[in-house]
């Protein structure tokens, strides 16, 4: 069952890096990664497939959180501008 959980995590950390997937499939790839590596019963290939879906998740995070730094002031402009 672990097996099948780890894939199902990695697959959401995959779909998470498509836009209509955004932040919330990351956070459920790596919870049920970390769920799925909690299991005593995992095979050494669903914890290759859960570290993985760890792994994935997180980058997609990370990488939103650069997007969102770097587009900062053009967003505060815009909002002053709203705000007008």
């Amino acid at each position: 069952m672990s097996t099948k959980l780890a894939a199902a995590a990695l697959a959401m950390g995959a779909l998470s890096f498509v836009h209509l997937f955004g932040v919330e499939k990351a956070g459920l790839a790596i919870t049920f990664g970390v769920l799925a590596l909690k299991d005593s019963s995992i095979t050494s290939r669903g914890r290759k497939l859960a570290k993985a879906a760890v792994i994935t998740g997180l980058g997609y995070l990370l990488l939103i959180t650069g997007v969102f730094l770097y587009h900062m002031p053009a967003l505060n402009s815009l909002a002053v501008k709203l705000a007008k």
